[in-house]
């Protein structure tokens, strides 16, 4: 990508995600005061007119994780830092130099990288002329900021543009819609980071055999095929009462919001393991919010003579309100789909775009009508004048009827199958909003 590196790293508990929401101005990043919260690099485009950075968060530099994950940390920072275009080096006002300070500022200068000594929590004047002391590091002048307040967050915008290499070609971040966002869901130890490690082409993801190993969702731009693509690895999805109370909640509260942000969803499907409720949750959520999915069965490299026919009528079993949606199998580890699944992605977004003529629309639900007629509620029937496209991504069409009281959410299930059938949306999720005379009522659950 053409967009430069700007990897933010630290010991423990500095402030480096706060720093980090701060400078996008946005809570992306998690932040708790237990140590080692964040263990992959999370990152996301920082803009600006002149210049736009791709900023990264990484685990603390000397964590203790509660995973025993301490060595996959360490790499995951080390890959980060030896392919930054700036590092900024965080700092904590409140403890001053520190042994550990030193030491990261040892490993920063034999990098021969452009360095940014970023002091935080000068939350007053006082606190900033106490940042003084960090000139002992050697990593050049430090910049006070307090990120619980805004100071001088601006001015390190500022001073990382300035420390930016010259632009030698377009920058894909002017151009933010051009880029196919694509959610990677599924339960914990289902592959999904192994999977957006092939992506990317990098080991940017911690990848273990112990469920929970991501938290934050993750951004991560990369190309295929002259195409750009966006790809958000998320926490897996535990049972509630698995994570209350712990850090694991903001990941999947991630998730959604993953979800809800993207053009297609991946809902990764185990094949070594039976398909759960979690994987009926996740589904529901991707549906609730209308997004184009595809079902990838990942591990397929270990699960022997079964074939993909075989394992997908029992996905449908399993997931019959996903009977849509396309199946596709791989495995991250041999490189097996991969590129069949991000066509498979761009052929869902293209079709999420596509409009039906208000003409094909009531053709087909006319058939569909006289096929089976809509429900009878409290004597009366539901009735459907007409109905009309008024916008994609997703598909939306409104639908003029009597009493949208009475059509029932399993009869507009079938509208959409039989507008599927149509073949312009025949592997995605419609929308339907439903107006009469007394009210207007928005169908969710596809």
């Amino acid at each position: 990508m053409a967009l430069p590196l700007v990897v933010i790293v630290g010991r423990p508990n500095v402030g480096k995600s706060s720093l980090f929401n701060a400078l996008v101005k946005s809570r992306v990043a998690i932040v708790d005061p237990t140590a080692g919260v964040t263990r992959d690099g999370v990152s996301m485009v920082l803009r600006s007119e002149q210049r736009s950075c791709l900023l990264v968060d990484t685990g603390g530099i000397g964590a203790v994780d509660d995973m025993g994950l301490e060595e996959e940390i360490k790499a995951q920072i080390e890959v980060s830092m030896s392919e930054a275009h700036v590092i900024l080096f965080v700092v904590d006002s409140r403890d001053g130099p520190v042994p550990m300070d030193f030491e990261i500022a040892r490993r920063l200068r034999r990098l021969g990288k452009p360095i940014l000594l970023v002091v935080n929590k000068c939350d007053s004047l006082l606190a900033e002329a106490d940042a003084r002391a960090f000139h002992e590091l050697s990593v050049g002048d430090p910049l006070a900021v307090s990120t619980v307040h805004g100071r001088n967050i601006a001015d390190l915008r500022e001073a990382i543009e300035g420390r930016l290499p010259e632009r030698d070609q377009e920058d894909p971040a002017e151009e933010p819609r051009t880029a196919l966002r694509v959610a990677v869901v599924g339960r914990t130890n289902s592959g999904k980071s192994s999977l957006v490690n092939h992506l990317v082409g990098a080991a940017r993801m911690i990848v273990s055999d112990l469920p929970g190993t991501t938290r934050d969702s993750v951004d991560l731009p990369f190309e295929w095929q002259g195409r750009r693509f966006i790809a958000v690895d998320t926490a897996g999805m535990r049972k509630s009462k698995s994570v209350s109370g712990t850090a694991d909640f903001y990941g999947q509260a991630r998730t959604q919001r993953a979800i809800r942000r993207s053009d297609v969803a991946l809902l990764m499907i185990d094949a070594t393991q039976p398909i759960s409720r979690v994987e009926r949750i996740i589904a529901q959520c991707i549906i609730d919010h209308h997004r184009p999915v595809l079902l990838v069965i990942s591990k397929w490299d270990v699960v022997g003579d079964r074939t993909l026919d075989d394992y997908g009528e029992y996905v449908r079993t399993e997931l019959p309100f996903l009977d849509f949606a396309p199946i596709t199998c791989v495995s991250a580890k041999e490189g097996f789909h991969v590129g069949e699944t991000l066509e498979l992605v761009r052929e869902l977004d293209e079709q999420a775009g596509r409009r039906m003529t208000t003409a094909q629309i009531n053709h087909a639900l006319k058939r569909a009508m006289e096929r089976k007629g809509p429900p009878t509620r409290g004597g009366r029937t539901g009735k459907i004048y007409f109905g009309t496209q008024i916008g994609v991504r997703p598909p939306t069409v409104v639908l003029f009827v009597n009493e949208s009281r009475i059509l029932s959410d399993s009869y507009l299930r079938y509208l959409s199958g039989a507008l599927r059938e149509e073949g312009e949306f025949a592997e995605i999720p419609l929308r339907f909003v439903l107006r009469d005379r007394q009210r207007s009522r928005d169908f969710h659950k596809e």
